[in-house]
């Protein structure tokens, strides 16, 4: 680049230098930069590979870990004698590797999408291939014409001349633009080396992305053999308790089998004597000094539970019980609270005694074993007789729950008793039996006259509800003795439907034992029992649900009108919450007892929440995923976007249109045309969040095109001509328009159908599709000018003249009558009885035509009356003769011509050539025209 200073003057070629000095570092600023940011962008990418490098061992060891914990897994499942206790374990241990498989999988799954998009970005398209000039090509137009081979020359001779240039020409445009050859080297040096570090960067992300890829296809392939292995481990324990449940044990009818039995029983008391003489022996020995301290705080523990904390909460219950007539709400407070104390009373005393004894080292590995089994028993037991007084109350039928009389009531609350008291005796036997290896006859003795026992009790209590639900329903004075009584226990109604399933229940309890299948008979019993106290608090605890939120989120009361307004909701809205968060724990409470009972034939509280998970997050139906929480955050998007759009049409029916000249039927089409853009931009937002590319719906939409022209033609004919109506506006909102033997006022124009309200008030839902297709007068299509016709008739002694003049001037003098187009009178026709005349004229509003018609016609009416024209009515008279009437006034005319005497009336012959139907019907003649 050359600068020549020569021509200008002293100040001009300094300032000339400054220019240049000033430019040259701009350039060299300016080049710096752009290094320095490609060297950014270049440490950038390098440090993301390097971290995704540096992540790759760690995940690569987490995944080898998952792997050898999966092989040791299955390794154990390939031996024998494995416990239910060990499948539950493996089981816990399959779900912790579900869990950091899939934790591993969510973590990997954004990094191989960033390392695909950066890859797909480095990768040239084919039409920049197409368009970046070879090296070679590029060597070939930079090459000096020195350096060029005679190949070059012949072919730079071949060329075209259009395309040849000469050297001056090419001189003299370089020395236009200003700027120099640059060298060959530099040209070739340059996006060669760009190219070395671009393949350089694709190949070190190709094998990140595919080590990204075998990682999260090992990762997959360890979840789905976990779930194989959890799917064996399931079929394990199924066959197992399958095996277990009908294995046969022999008759419970067996002599034999009750001798052995009752000696057992008889040796595990012994040895029951002996484990707690031992126990006493170890205190004394290991806590001689200690022991005292021991009991003490035992003692302490037990004062202060049976003592404050006994009188606290018996005295909260107290309070409760003392109401004579409670609400539903109370009757369900007493009714918890009662559970709470009969149940954590004894089991915390139980339980505080266990800890301490514990904590002090004095409790044998086999009194601890049987410490905890009779814990839970003792827990159970408490828990069904606090349930049990709960529901029953035998003591206060205020308080009862269900509505038994009180001597039935306390029939149940015994046989409930023996119930619990049975299955406490069994469980303590079967505790000691299994802990200090008792006889196999024993436990089954006692099992099978336990399942026979529970049998026979749930049988008599069954009848006795049954019993009571017949009476009650026949005693109607009973039922309205309290009504809200039935809201204190909520159960399902389908329950009652299962009521055969417990006779059957009980004579398979029965037949078992005495058939040889002690485990089948027993497993039911229990099953029975844990149903009924899960059945019980689940009625319980949904009682008091709806009693709370019936009493507490009351809209009627001042107090929630209040918690409303503070909230910003309406009172009949915060209901409508309640109701929805009543249903909530409605729900939860069901899944919480299906649990509950179905846990002993397999069903896992892991599995259904793991059931639950999955089924949330992905669905799989075949090659299609669903994901529920996709399509639940797809529908809040689609909600909000209405909400928005319906602000918007709110806004501008309020606000923007109102202040616009634009007349009512234009303002509804912009409206309706609002709300179906904002409807359509609602849904593709909801489809995007979901994850559906709005391209496949192509696809779909032609698929259905089909079933849409013939399934749904008139839908989608009433929609197009929905949208004609709104473009076209040929019948607008609030036009008068006539449908066939419909007639009112347009109201509104929706998707499929117009809404039209006759005079009457009565709304006709008319297809889009009749209006198009149909004829349809409007009566305010071009504006609400419309001309109105008053027929008037005149006597045929009027002047014609006058009455013109009468009926012109009654109109120029109406005040609903417009001035142009002028009013005019027809002399329309001679009538049978009238001088028929028109009065035509226009209204300014055709609304008020019916109004302005009566206006005139009391005008018109009045001044005729005043003027002495005759306004007539047709008239006719009608005379009748019969042909026995006329006969005899012939004869008594023939009597007077010849002065005879009268005859009498002889019967009268008809005629020849006359027929039978005209003597017996008579003759109607019409009269004249009367003028009034």
């Amino acid at each position: 680049m050359t600068f020549s200073c020569a021509y200008l003057p002293s100040w001009g070629r300094v300032t000339a230098l400054k220019l240049t000095i000033v430019t040259l570092i701009l350039f060299s600023l300016g080049g710096m930069s752009q290094s320095s940011y490609a060297q950014s962008q270049t440490s950038g990418q390098q440090q993301n590979q390097t971290q995704t490098s540096n992540q790759n061992p760690v995940q690569s060891s987490a995944i080898a870990h998952l792997t050898k914990a999966l092989d040791r897994i299955e390794k154990a499942l390939s031996q024998k004698g494995l416990t239910t206790k060990g499948f539950t374990q493996l089981q816990i241990e399959l779900a912790d590797i579900k869990t950091k498989a899939s934790t591993l999988e969510a973590s990997l799954t954004p990094q191989l999408t960033e390392t695909k998009a950066r890859l797909d970005a480095l990768t040239p398209t084919t039409e920049t291939k197409t368009n970046t000039t070879s090296p070679a090509a590029a060597e070939t137009e930079t090459t000096p014409a020195s350096q060029t081979t005679p190949a070059d020359t012949k072919d730079k001779n071949t060329t075209p001349k259009n395309q040849q240039k000469k050297p001056d020409e090419t001189t003299t445009e370089q020395s236009k633009s200003g700027t120099e050859q640059v060298p060959a080297a530099q040209v070739i040096a340059g996006p060669s080396q760009e190219e070395k570090q671009l393949q350089s960067q694709r190949e070190e992300l190709s094998k990140i992305y595919g080590n990204l890829q075998n990682q999260l296809t090992l990762i997959r392939a360890s979840i789905v053999r976990a779930d194989l292995l959890a799917n064996r481990i399931t079929l394990a324990l199924q066959e197992r308790f399958t095996s277990q449940l009908f294995e046969r044990s022999g008759t419970i009818l067996n002599p034999i089998l009750w001798a052995r039995g009752l000696s057992g029983l008889i040796n595990l008391w012994d040895s029951a004597f002996l484990l707690a003489n031992e126990w006493l022996d170890f205190l004394s020995k290991k806590a001689n000094d200690t022991i005292w301290q021991v009991f003490g705080m035992i003692a302490f523990v037990t004062v202060l539970i049976i003592g404050p904390v006994r009188y606290l909460l018996f005295s909260s219950m107290s309070r409760l019980a003392r109401l004579d007539h409670p609400t539903p709400l109370q009757r369900s407070s007493h009714a918890l609270w009662s559970i709470l104390v009969y149940t954590l009373v004894p089991f915390a005393f139980v339980l505080g005694s266990l800890i301490i004894l514990e904590n002090a080292a004095l409790l044998p590995i086999r009194i601890e074993q049987i410490a905890k089994a009779l814990l839970s028993v003792l827990f159970i037991c408490v828990l069904s007789y606090g349930t049990l007084r709960a529901l029953l109350t035998p003591q206060k039928a205020a308080y009862r729950l269900v509505d038994y009389s009180t001597p039935r009531a306390a029939k149940l609350f015994g046989i409930g008793l023996l119930l619990i008291t049975a299955y406490g005796a069994q469980a303590t036997i079967s505790a000691f039996g299994e802990m200090l290896v008792g006889r196999l006859e024993t436990t089954v003795l006692i099992r099978g006259t336990f399942s026979i026992i529970t049998a026979i009790l749930v049988w008599i209590g069954l009848k006795l509800v049954i019993n009571a639900s017949t009476r009650q329903t026949n005693e109607t004075s009973f039922a309205t003795e309290d009504d809200s009584k039935p809201s204190c226990f909520s159960l399902p109604a389908f329950l009652l439907w299962l009521r055969p399933l417990v006779w059957l229940s009980c004579i398979i309890i029965i037949a078992a034992p005495i058939l040889g299948y002690v485990s089948l008979g027993y497993f039911l019993a229990e099953q029975l029992g844990r149903i009924f106290l899960t059945l019980g608090l689940l009625g319980i605890l949904t009682g008091f649900i709806d009693n709370f939120l019936l009493e507490n989120i009351d809209p009627n009361t001042e107090k929630v009108r209040r918690l409303a307004n503070s909230m910003g909701l309406k009172a009949k809205t915060l209901k409508q919450i309640s109701v929805l968060f009543n249903g909530a724990l409605r729900i939860l409470l069901y899944c919480a007892t299906a649990l509950l009972i179905f846990a002993p034939w397999g069903l896992r509280s892991t599995d259904f929440v793991t059931a639950i998970q999955t089924g949330a997050l992905q669905l799989q139906f075949g090659d299609l995923q669903i994901s529920p929480v996709s399509i639940l955050g797809s529908i809040v998007v689609f909600i909000i976007g209405l909400v928005l759009v319906k602000s918007i049409q709110r806004w501008m029916e309020r606000r923007l249109l109102p202040s616009t000249n634009l007349d009512t039927g234009l303002k509804n089409s912009i409206h309706t045309s609002v709300g179906y853009v904002g409807f359509i931009l609602a849904a593709m937002l909801a489809f995007s969040y979901m994850g559906i590319d709005l391209s496949n719906l192509a696809l779909v939409a032609g698929a259905l095109s089909v079933g849409i022209g013939f399934g749904m033609q008139s839908i989608v004919n009433n929609f197009v001509s929905g949208l004609i109506l709104l473009v076209e506006r040929p019948v607008k909102t609030g036009d008068w328009v006539v449908v066939g033997n419909d007639q009112g006022y347009v109201k509104k124009i929706s998707v499929r159908a117009t809404k039209i309200e006759t005079f009457d008030r009565a709304t006709v839902i008319v297809p889009n599709s009749e209006l198009i297709s149909n004829r349809v007068m409007n009566w305010m299509h071009n504006g609400s000018l419309g001309r109105i016709i008053i027929p008037v008739g005149v006597s045929y002694d009027a002047n014609p003249e006058q009455v013109r003049d009468i009926l012109l001037t009654i109109a120029e003098e109406s005040e609903h009558i417009a001035s142009y187009p002028a009013p005019s009178v027809y002399f329309m026709d001679f009538g049978a009885s009238s001088l028929d005349f028109q009065l035509r004229c226009y209204i300014q509003d055709i609304d008020y035509s019916l109004s302005a018609k009566s206006a005139l016609r009391f005008a018109i009416f009045k001044a005729l009356k005043d003027a002495n024209i005759e306004i007539p009515f047709p008239q006719q008279d009608i005379h009748i003769r019969t042909a026995k009437a006329l006969a005899q006034k012939e004869d008594i005319e023939l009597a007077r011509e010849s002065q005879k005497p009268l005859e009498p009336p002889r019967a009268y012959k008809p005629e020849k050539g006359r027929s039978q139907q005209m003597t017996k019907e008579p003759e109607l003649e019409e009269g004249g025209h009367g003028d009034g």
